[in-house]
């Protein structure tokens, strides 16, 4: 059975396991609680880590039609 791997939350730095993502050598930290019996989660559940034997990474991609904020080149045929 494959396993998920192993990262650190970014807010209280302990092991939880990556949830793939749609992004290439990302994981998304699984949901877990600030103490074991709240209702709360921490703010870094959920959030995007890299893996740390990733050989590479993708940077998300925009959303369709969302409009860029670059002003686009015209050019000029003589």
């Amino acid at each position: 059975m494959a396993r998920n791997p192993r990262v650190k939350c970014p807010v209280c730095k302990d092991t939880y396991a990556g949830v793939p993502t749609r992004r290439t050598g990302m994981v998304s930290v699984h949901d877990h609680k600030r103490t074991p019996r709240a209702l709360v989660l921490c703010e870094g559940s959920m959030v995007h880590v890299p893996i740390s034997d990733a050989i590479g990474w993708q940077d998300e991609l925009p959303e369709p039609g969302a409009e860029s904020a670059a002003p686009m080149v015209e050019l000029t045929l003589f």
